[in-house]
């Protein structure tokens, strides 16, 4: 189905890393080698053409004293609150498509109580979706990491000057951490083929497991699963030019990476790591005004997405943010709807913020 999934998301107008095939054959790589829950995906063909793929794992989820059963769109191995979405061909999307969808899941298969739409964002293919389901009864909460409900992204496109965009404060602190390091030798390499990336791959997983991320085993030379879904990232993404490693040396030792994936123009900042023995010098920020330099002479992306929502992020004066948010679809029945109200008002009592209350035709 893999070409077939290609044209599809070719057709889109917008689309991020996460309406690749290649993303989800890695992750289903990676499901499968750690014998978790596996990758599913419900295709829908018109006249022998795909025109939608739902990716999903199924998965349970207690709110109260009630126990759900859930179809949850996929979004990698650690289950991060991370953005996701749905893929469906263009027009779709505004039609009654999505609602004839999951009456037809409801009808065929009596496995589960909920969709979970988690992780979308404002201008996702399944937010679209679901303003035109009225029949559908649904509730939305505030998505992300924390549930703050937003991500933040860098608009670094020559006519956005994200340089012009930091305070004076932290340009001084830039060129200081610059200055502590002039009396060494400094340098950037970048790793974009395969075999490049492979070379780097080593650097990377020891400079991101020399500081707390190794202390607490969730770097990805302490993780198993992570380390896996780099490698098959690299397999995936890297014989195509978009998978980047980032390495800053000193002194021919690395003391800051960056692993990421670049399509359609957006730098998606997987993974990120420093020697904290340089700490003073702010090796993370500097790998990054690096990239920034980088995007200003290649002009390969436009914009740079981080993976969840960092707060050392926000000196790099983010200027466009996005609403994430989880969608919990019930049957498109009066008992359906009777569970959704039921479980509104649990999280209601649990003080769960509800942005879009259940509402059912």
């Amino acid at each position: 189905m893999a070409p077939a999934w290609r044209t599809l998301t070719a057709q889109l107008k917008f689309k991020r890393h996460f309406h690749h095939v290649e993303w989800y054959l890695a992750l289903a790589e990676t499901f499968e080698r750690h014998n978790q829950r596996p990758l599913l995906c419900i295709a829908v063909f018109s006249d022998n053409v795909l025109v939608a793929v739902f990716p999903y794992r199924q998965d349970r989820l207690q709110i109260g004293s009630v126990a759900l059963r859930l179809l949850k769109l996929v979004s990698d191995p650690g289950e991060a609150e991370t953005a996701r979405d749905l893929v469906i061909a263009p027009g779709l999307e505004t039609s009654h498509f999505f609602q004839g969808f999951v009456k037809h899941l409801a009808t065929h298969d009596h496995t589960w109580d909920v969709i979970s739409l988690h992780g979308i964002l404002e201008d996702s293919i399944a937010a679209t979706v679901l303003k035109n389901s009225p029949q559908l009864p649904y509730f939305q909460t505030p998505g992300g990491v924390l549930d703050r409900g937003r991500i933040d992204f860098i608009s670094c496109a020559d006519d956005h000057r994200p340089f012009e965009r930091l305070s004076r404060r932290f340009k001084n602190n830039l060129r200081t951490a610059h200055n502590k390091l002039k009396t060494k030798k400094v340098t950037f390499e970048v790793a974009r083929s395969e075999s490049d990336l492979q070379r780097l791959l080593p650097d990377f997983l020891k400079v991101e497991s020399s500081g707390w991320k190794g202390e607490l085993g969730t770097s990805a030379l302490k993780d198993p699963e992570t380390s896996t879904i780099l490698d098959r990232l690299i397999y995936q993404f890297g014989p195509t030019g978009r998978c980047e490693i980032h390495v800053m040396r000193l002194e021919d030792e690395p003391i800051a990476t960056l692993f990421g994936i670049v399509t359609d123009k957006i730098w998606y900042m997987f993974r990120i790591g420093y020697d904290e023995k340089y700490e003073r010098a702010s090796p993370g920020h500097l790998i990054v005004r690096n990239l920034l330099q980088q995007q200003a002479t290649h002009q390969s992306f436009d914009i740079i997405a981080p993976y969840n929502a960092p707060a050392w992020l926000q000196a790099w004066k983010p200027d466009k943010t996005l609403q994430i948010f989880n969608s919990y679809v019930f049957r498109p029945s009066p008992e359906g709807a009777q569970l959704a109200n039921q479980i509104e008002t649990i999280a209601r009592d649990l003080n769960l913020p509800i942005l879009v209350p259940v509402k059912y035709q």
